[in-house]
This record gives C-alpha cells, structure tokens and sequence, in this order.
C-alpha cells in the first residue's frame, strides 16, 4: 500500500546532494573482485591505516559506506564532495556535461536527526527516481525500486543513528529491455531524483492511505471511505470528518488493518465537483493519534452510449496532452512550472488534458482538482513491451498501483490509462492488457479506463478493431491524418457507432517549428500545422461517438529520434513551443473548443 505522505507534516530532504558518475558501475562493491582478506571480506591495506610514508590506506569498502569516504583519502570516490547538485533535479540539466549520460550515478547527503520532529516510526520516501533506485542508510541497505515516475518509500526507524545520517542512493537511467518503458521511446531519458525526498514521521500504528469513493442517486450522495492501518490495531477509534458537510462518523475495522465507512448526504447540501465549479471538501480521517486531513472533491464519471458523463451530464473533453518537462530543468518542475501549464491549458478553453507518457508530478493532479481539469493518467506500457514475461507483468501492476493509490482521491482524475500505441495484432498482448484493465478496475472501479489505440483502413472506411476495446470504457484513438498519411479531413471518414464505446481523439496533429512561415502545402510551418487542426477538428466534432480529443501536443519536447533541420533533437508538435511562445494553431484550436459548437 503507498504511503500517503503528502497531507501529512514531512521533513524535506531536498536542496544540495552530492552526485557521483559511476559510469563503469565500480562502485557498489568497489574492487571486491581486487582485495579481499583471508575470510573473503573487501580490506583496506595496510592494516593499520598507514603505511610507512605517513600515507592513508586506500579504503576498498563500497561507496555506501559512510566510513568509505574522508577529507583524507586517496579512494576514487568521495560522497562528501562530488558534483553538488540541488534536488530535486534532472542531474544531466544541473551538469551540462552529463546531459546525454545514461547509467550509475551515486547521490548522497547527510542529516542530523535532530532537523526533524521524530515521532514511532519514520520513513524515508521518494517521489520519483528515473529509473531504478538502491538506497541505504548509514550503510545499510534498505532496498530498490524499479520504474522512474512513481513515489516509494523505505522505514528507517530502527536504521537512524543520533547525529548526522547518511543517505546513498543507486540511480541507473539506462533504458531496459525489460523495463517499462523498455528501451524504445520518443521522449528524453531525464536520469535524476526528479521529485522530492522527505522524511515522514507518524505513530507506530497510523494510517497508510485512504480512499474516498463516491456514487449518486437521485437525491442523495453516497460515500465510501477506506482506510488501512499500518502497525498493530490497537482497538483506537477511528473516524471520518467533512466538517463543512455536518459529516463525523466512525470507522469500523474488519479485523484485517482496513477501516471503512459508509454514509449518505443530501444531494441538496453538496456541490458537487466538475469542470464548471470545482469544489473540494477537507476530509479528516483520524485513528488513534494519527489523523490526516485532504481537499477532496466529491463527484461521479461515468459512460453512457458514446457519452461521457460527469454527475450525470454529458461532458465533451476539449483536452490537450503534454509531457512533463521544462526547458532547462528535465523532468522537475516546480510550482511556477505546474502553474504555467495550467495557464496554458485554461487560455486553450481546455477542460481536460492528457498527461502523457507515464505518471506526471502528484502536483499535476492536485492543481487540476483546484481548476477543474479532468485528467487521463497513464503508465508508460509504450510501443513494444514483452507482454508475456510475468516478471514484466509484476513491474506493470506495481506502477498501475503506485499511480493509482497515490492519486485514488484526486476529483480530476477521470481515466486511468493502461497503455499506449501497442500491436493490437499480438495475441499475448491481447490476453495480457484485459487483465491489467481488470486490475485496474480492482483497485479502482470509480474512474473509467482506457488506452490509446490505433485504428484501421478498411473498405468500409477507418474502423476500430482494436479487440481491447470490449474491455474499455473510452478507448483512445492515436491518428496522425494529415501528417504521416492521408489528409487531415479523413477523420470523417471513422465508422460511427451512435451507442459504441465513446472515443477520445487521444493524439493527433502535426509538426511546425515555431516562427517558421509559408503556405499551408509547406510542411514544417505554423501554416501548415494549423491546417492539419481545422481538419481534425472538422473529423472530431461531426462524429457522434467522440466524446472528445487531446491533440499531440502542448509544447515542444526533448526527442533523440528527432534530428532533422526543423527538430534537432526536439518533437515539434507542441501547439506552444519550448519557450513558451505560441503557434498558429494553438489560436485554431482554443477557437474551436470556445466556440458554440461543443
């Protein structure tokens, strides 16, 4: 279960770490393969610390062992001084000459464990490591975790030392065969601690997560709250709290660490969340001496027909998607960063947004609930994933599960997204992704799922015959008409079924490098951008079973493929590019989702 954190008082551990490159991976065990002593243990030579000239041993223990570096020493690495970097960070942005550096690189820093409020039991928590991470403290490993966009946390109360404390962390950007993503992407690898590190204190039995389920009736609004204890019951009352809704009732225990409670409010009493008005509520839950407190919003989406609805209205999702990056800062923004999006996508007219390829800064999902911008989450099963290896399986319902326990109770959430541009011709895939969808629905039935597929040209037009889709409630639809293939109008072409699935043009658009100018036949230029808009925009509003469509994409992106005179090294769909400045067919499409068409 994820540990909720960010409600709670933390202790931040962000600011300056020291960064190490281990590019030839040495420094794990460092020269065990060298020197070893007569019980096989690594030694430091020679025995006494000194050799007759004065000189100081040459240390052979691991970089993680804080004794393993000093001020004087000859060891080839010194966890106290190396490249000083201030997380979070992209550590290729912060040192221009790492930028295209993928593989070990070492952090560490140190902290007095009287910097922080100590209560049982603390936890060290993560939110974000691109892409696999090893930490220890104070020498002793606490464990790893693999996938590069999803918060983890490791206990270290029996680990924490009076004084100074070290922390080492193993981050490896390498791209994996194996790895979700797998080695293949269109988007930059950002190696780096891209999110925060904090220190969480709480009792020794408090509540790990919770979640707030909500359904309506006619008159009525029905809540479920669950709540999981972590620590030994101790027969504590529990309770659930909306003050402002006249809301305190108990939770009852199932025996089994899991607290629940069910109550039902007058509908007249609540305003309920959604694009137009994006009301939150405190919830406090509390057990014993530990009591969290959240802004939740209280609201229902659902699929009827080819509709999407929110609180029982149709809703038509003017979206955009984006990517997580800021020029000069990868893959960690900061508030000023979240907010620019937000101004981005609320100038576009937009009422929802797509956030691209994998799990976005928890910060995404908490502003959108307070502007009322519905979200698709994603992980990134992108492209070619070995579907059939259940060790891959594993990794993909731990980020499904990361991801959705972390934002479970953010009101914008809408959908969750289980993959992207996958064979639809692949028959493991085609057993593999219902499960992952009912795996999804298990862990959250309350949000619609869906992934972005393609569809096909047949002699009946452009068809969906993505077999996923009897496993969906909205299915993405990836088309690129107008730019790779075809002409921007043929959209009109897709076959309509009035009752089908509801469809979410998921990416489409083209590419234009901003300021560059000429007629509407010259590729490369806003002229020609904004024709492939109109196209689109003729296709997705005249087809019934639309319920919606995320264009690819807001700004411009870091992309390796991507080297030709107009890219160099960057995807130039974006409707803004990296700089913030917009294009012409930024204007066409906040002029269409304004209009009265929708």
């Amino acid at each position: 279960m994820q540990l909720l954190e960010y409600p709670r008082d933390s202790h931040s551990l962000d600011g300056t770490w020291q960064a190490i490159p281990d590019q030839y991976e040495m420094f794990r065990d460092y020269f065990d393969d060298f020197v070893e002593d007569d019980d096989g243990e690594s030694a430091a030579l020679p025995d006494d610390g000194n050799d007759e000239e004065g000189q100081p041993a040459l240390s052979f223990e691991s970089i993680y062992e804080p004794s393993a570096s000093g001020d004087d020493d000859i060891t080839d690495f010194n966890i106290y001084d190396g490249y000083s970097v201030d997380l979070p960070a992209s550590w290729g942005e912060e040192i221009p000459e790492f930028r295209h550096f993928e593989g070990w690189v070492w952090f560490a820093r140190t902290f007095d464990r009287a910097e922080f409020d100590e209560d049982d039991r603390t936890f060290l928590r993560f939110g974000a490591v691109n892409y696999k991470a090893e930490v220890w403290l104070n020498g002793e490993r606490l464990g790893d975790h693999e996938g590069g966009y999803t918060p983890f946390s490791f206990e270290i109360t029996d680990e924490l030392e009076d004084g100074e404390n070290v922390i080492v962390v193993r981050m490896d950007n390498s791209r994996y065969e194996d790895g979700i993503p797998n080695e293949s992407t269109d988007w930059y690898n950002f190696g780096g601690i891209n999110r925060s590190v904090d220190l969480v204190s709480v009792p020794e039995s408090h509540l790990r997560n919770f979640k707030v389920e909500t359904s309506l009736a006619d008159d009525s609004v029905n809540v479920q709250v669950d709540a999981w204890i972590d620590g030994p019951e101790t027969g504590a009352d529990g309770s659930v709290a909306l003050p402002e809704l006249g809301v305190d009732e108990p939770l009852a225990s199932d025996g089994d660490g899991r607290l629940s409670a069910e109550f039902t409010i007058d509908r007249d009493d609540v305003t309920l969340w959604s694009p137009e008005s994006p009301r939150l509520y405190d919830v406090e839950v509390t057990y014993g001496e530990d009591a969290i407190t959240d802004r939740v919003g209280l609201r229902e989406i659902d699929v009827q027909g080819s509709d999407v609805l929110v609180n029982g209205e149709t809703v038509w999702l003017r979206g955009i998607a984006l990517h997580e990056e800021a020029a000069g800062k990868g893959r960690a923004l900061d508030t000023e960063d979240v907010q620019t999006r937000f101004q981005w996508i609320n100038e576009l007219g937009c009422n929802f947004a797509r956030l691209a390829h994998y799990p976005h800064t928890e910060e995404m999902a908490r502003t959108a609930d307070e502007e009322g911008i519905l979200l698709w989450e994603e992980v990134p099963a992108y492209w070619d994933i070995n579907f059939g290896d259940e060790e891959i399986q594993e990794l993909y319902r731990q980020q499904l599960r990361e991801l959705i326990q972390r934002d479970w109770n953010r009101a914008s959430v809408a959908l969750w997204s289980i993959a992207n541009e996958t064979d639809h011709n692949d028959e493991t895939r085609n057993e593999v992704l219902p499960e992952m969808a009912d795996y999804v629905r298990d862990l959250d039935d309350t949000r619609l799922v869906t992934a972005a597929c393609f569809v096909d040209e047949t002699d009946d037009g452009i068809v969906l015959q993505d077999p996923l889709e009897e496993h969906l409630d909205v299915v993405g639809v990836n088309e690129y008409y107008g730019w790779y293939y075809g002409d921007a109008d043929d959209l009109q072409g897709l076959q309509e079924e009035s009752d089908g699935t509801p469809i979410v043009i998921s990416e489409t658009g083209g590419g234009a490098k901003w300021g560059n100018h000429g007629s509407e036949e010259d590729r490369w230029t806003e002229e020609f951008q904004a024709e492939i808009y109109r196209g689109q925009i003729e296709g997705a509003s005249t087809n019934d079973q639309i319920a919606g469509m995320s264009p690819w994409i807001l700004f411009d992106f870091r992309a390796p493929m991507r080297q030709n005179e107009y890219q160099r090294g960057y995807n130039r769909k974006g409707v803004v590019d990296q700089h913030g400045r917009k294009k012409q067919a930024f204007h066409v499409l906040r002029e269409f989702y304004e209009s009265e068409e929708l």
